[in-house]
């Protein structure tokens, strides 16, 4: 069994004398040793956690690569607190957490941590004691008591009202997060924080890359450079192999660097769900062994498994999916769960006119934006003619308002915060092209679903398309090239098509789970009334009681999609029941 790292840091900024004691509190824990000690600071972690220090300092907590390099950083220089953050963001990659402290003038001790912009190892503060602890898990700060597991209620109002968008707040009152790509700085007087890797430096027209051919050279290189780095030449992993592009994309890149893999395809019943199909055709092509499970069964939406949870991660409708892949990696040793997780928010799948808006507002009329209209109606198979009225109008358009959409169903507005959490993502440069933004906010959407999982037990998930090189080299195309040629994720697709079979390379349609939800939804109907309407949830007045209690007495419609602005409301339900349940 492989764990992902785990680690907790206590800051002392004003010579506390709590500092000792809660010190030996951590050292007590079977589950960390020391890494890191200075008068001010010390750093425990998991056995067996990849490290550096920086002098006698502080330490980097995880992998630290060299850019451009899949080697690990095996030393670090003396380096100053102020440089810290930037020396790493630009000339480094991985995932990792660098925690240092240095006596600041005028104002005692100063920390520095910062966390790498992709974000594989999270970052949670809180304070007690006049001291500051960070941790990667928040199950670390609750079990040596550090915390309690009190609901946040405003973080859920924020988290139902603004889907997917993953701030620095957290459902447990006291507990913020360092964001990706972020730096806090903490001193006895107060602390803050400051982004330090924006996605706005790689959507800048300085840095865009028009050119096709490049543009997938380097997106193919990026990709083949994090799987290498993330998936080690000892590790054994299994492959979550749907046998949709991007899953596909990762089994060619572990292929060509000679991993070890075996490849895992979950089928639903019923053929939308069936692509075992596609997932034989890339196993063959890559060589990779295949694994094929049918998932059959009942999930129990209302089912609450005690568990201490930053957030809503893993969505209830996946449990025999996660149950699955939990058994496969114990039955094969695995050292880590792999899958493309991200793919279509980093290879800009939008389903928008946006491309074409994109290239009119950069080049104006001509016949690459008429190349453009052509091939967006190709993707999303509509006519030239509404490509173009939606393109023009779309370049037409400033900054759209709100800047997150406010979801309104099922939900008592009242209880609702008008506007989004803030995030520095979501401070975008002026003239941002429609496309780009949505790019942006797409990537930013996908780290609201990384964590949750019961396989995690087992051991840690990778997400190499979400790795900082990958994503940075995706920024920089355009979003007219990745529908070039009528091909959604067209530059991904021609960076491995060589090395993908032809039906998966050039493949317009992708598997679908509606019939399945649609299932699973229905048979949970009856339990789900109470389970919502006399919920935690609805006890604080954030739920429209009326319109759920009325959708769910109306039966229920074939193609009925209306269900799924409701599973948000039960997962969170579902991690607030979980969170009191785990509690003492």
């Amino acid at each position: 069994m492989t764990r992902a790292p785990a680690f907790l840091a206590v800051f002392n900024p004003a010579r506390s004398a709590a500092f000792a004691r809660w010190k030996s509190v951590v050292e007590s824990s079977p589950d960390l040793a020391p890494l890191f000690q200075s008068p001010s600071l010390a750093v425990f972690a998991s056995p067996g956690t990849q490290w550096l220090p920086i002098a006698r300092h502080g330490c980097v907590i995880g992998s630290l690569h060299t850019a451009g390099s899949a080697a690990l950083v095996d030393r670090i220089g003396p380096i100053s607190p102020d440089a810290l953050g930037a020396w790493l963001i630009e000339k480094h990659w991985g995932d990792y957490v660098a925690i240092m402290a240095r006596d600041a003038p005028g104002s005692g001790k100063r920390l520095h941590a910062v966390r790498a912009p992709s974000g594989g190892l999270h970052a949670f503060r809180t304070q007690r004691d006049g001291l500051l602890f960070i941790a990667s898990h928040v199950e670390l700060l609750h079990g040596l008591g550090i915390t309690r597991t009190t609901i946040d209620w405003h973080f859920v109002a924020e988290h139902l009202a603004f889907s997917h968008l993953h701030a620095r707040r957290t459902g447990i009152a006291g507990i913020e997060e360092i964001l990706p790509g972020e730096e806090a700085i903490d001193t006895a007087t107060g602390s803050m924080s400051r982004p330090l890797w924006s996605p706005w430096n790689f959507t800048a027209a300085a840095r865009r890359i028009d050119d096709f051919g490049l543009a997938a050279a380097r997106v193919h290189g990026a990709i083949l450079l994090s799987v290498a780095a993330h998936v080690a030449p000892e590790a054994h992993v299994a492959l979550e192999l749907s046998g949709g592009l991007d899953s596909s994309v990762v089994a060619a890149a572990l292929s060509a660097a000679g991993r070890t893999a075996v490849a895992v395809n979950l089928a639903t019943p019923g053929s939308e769900g069936d692509e075992r199909l596609y997932a034989r055709a890339v196993s063959a092509s890559t060589g990779i062994p295949l694994i094929e499970i049918v998932t059959e069964g009942e999930i129990d939406l209302t089912h609450v498994v005690p568990r201490i949870e930053a957030r809503t991660g893993m969505l209830a409708m996946l449990r025999l999916a996660d149950r699955a892949f939990a058994d496969v990696g114990r039955e094969q040793g695995v050292t880590a769960f792999v899958n493309g997780t991200g793919g279509d928010c980093v290879f800009c799948s939008l389903g928008t006119s946006a491309p074409a808006a994109d290239r009119l507002r950069t080049y104006g009329p001509g016949l690459g934006f008429i190349r453009t209209i052509a091939d967006i109606a190709r993707v999303h198979d509509s006519n030239i003619w509404t490509v173009a009225r939606l393109s023009f109008r779309a370049a037409r358009r400033s900054r759209p308002s709100p800047v997150w959409p406010r979801n309104r169903q099922f939900l008592a507005d009242e209880g609702l915060p008008d506007q989004p959490p803030p995030h520095h993502w979501l401070d975008e440069p002026p003239h941002t092209p429609g496309g780009a933004r949505a790019h942006v906010h797409a990537i930013l959407a996908s780290y609201a679903h990384l964590d949750g999982y019961g396989r995690h037990a087992v051991a840690p998930s990778l997400f190499p398309l979400l790795a900082q090189p990958v994503v940075e080299a995706c920024l920089t195309v355009p979003s007219w090239l990745w529908v070039a040629g009528g091909r959604d994720r067209a530059v991904a697709r021609a960076a491995f098509s060589p090395a993908l079979p032809a039906m998966v390379a050039e493949r317009r349609t992708k598997g679908a789970m509606d019939a399945f939800c649609a299932r699973i939804f229905e048979v949970n109907r009856a339990r789900l009334k109470p389970f919502l309407l006399d919920g935690l949830i609805a006890d604080r007045g954030l739920l429209d009681r009326d319109a759920i209690e009325a959708y769910l007495a109306r039966p229920f419609a074939k193609r009925d999609q209306t269900f799924y602005h409701l599973l948000p409301v039960i997962d969170a339900e579902l991690w607030a029941r979980a969170l009191i349940a785990a509690s003492p």
